[in-house]
């Protein structure tokens, strides 16, 4: 096992085992998505500004892990591991809120789409160009392709009769489409806004999805979930709060509404 890998799995070991053995403690759980790989060090830079300060909010130690893959995300959420989560990928937190009971503590201020894009010169011009065409899309459990395909079921176009390919990283979905092998790709905004930066077109949007979100587990206390409630609502009004959203590259919080969670689920299904 090379180095790096070894010292990571002790690293999240250590820091969820310290939250198991300290009975006050608070485990916040942490998932950044599947769309780019990231490592111990630069999860411990990105988030611990925040365990701190929801440790001094709570007034008891808050130690976080990550679960870097949706299935070891689902799968600890619903053996309710952790007390809190921030999550990025909404149907994740969707899936918690409504058959494992998490309560929806505030969700991330913005806008939040699959977007579907093609190249600068791409012969594609509408969103019903792409029937028949080669479509790349991440992984299919993964938010961006489940709503994409929800949106293509939307637009009259049945997604099982179409060319679709998938890839783990959407880093990988981009490539794709300006490498020539894939004639649409899927993609999240950021990826999408950094496409059209470099020429490449945005053809067209799903419709909106609720954004990332913190959830809390039907065990922590409605004292300590209106305390993070708050505490996450008014992170911008201070120096020091405006600090951890930076870090944690989200503009603020905001009370979220929990149906729209549940209900994108039943529209992605059904």
């Amino acid at each position: 096992m090379k180095r790096p890998l070894y010292c990571l799995i002790l690293l999240l070991l250590w820091q969820g085992s310290a939250a198991a053995q300290d009975k006050s403690a608070i485990l916040l759980g942490i998932n950044d998505g599947i769309s780019v790989q990231q490592y111990f060090g630069d999860l411990q830079q990105k988030y611990q500004g925040l365990a701190s300060y929801l440790s001094r909010v709570l007034k008891k130690p808050v130690h976080f892990e990550s679960s870097q893959t949706l299935g070891r995300a689902a799968s600890n959420l619903g053996k309710m591991r952790y007390d809190l989560m921030f999550v990025k990928p909404s149907n994740v937190a969707a899936k918690a809120i409504r058959d494992d009971k998490y309560a929806l503590v505030a969700t991330c201020k913005g806008q939040l789409n699959t977007v579907f894009i093609v190249a600068k010169n791409s012969s594609i011009k509408k969103p019903e160009d792409i029937r028949g065409k080669r479509i790349a899309m991440p992984a299919p459990q993964s938010l961006m392709a489940q709503a994409a395909m929800a949106t293509l079921r939307d637009m009259g176009i049945d997604p099982a009769k179409q060319n679709i390919q998938h890839a783990r990283l959407q880093e990988a979905v981009v490539y794709m489409v300006a490498q020539g092998f894939a004639d649409v790709g899927v993609v999240n905004p950021v990826l999408a806004k950094d496409w059209a930066k470099q020429g490449g077109t945005i053809l067209f949007k799903s419709k909106n999805l609720p954004l990332w979100s913190v959830i809390a587990s039907p065990s922590m206390s409605q004292d300590d979930v209106a305390k993070v409630r708050k505490a996450l609502v008014t992170l911008g009004d201070t120096e020091e709060g405006r600090k951890v959203l930076a870090q944690i590259g989200v503009k603020g919080f905001i009370l979220g509404n929990p149906d729209d969670y549940v209900n994108m689920l039943t529209w992605m299904h059904k």
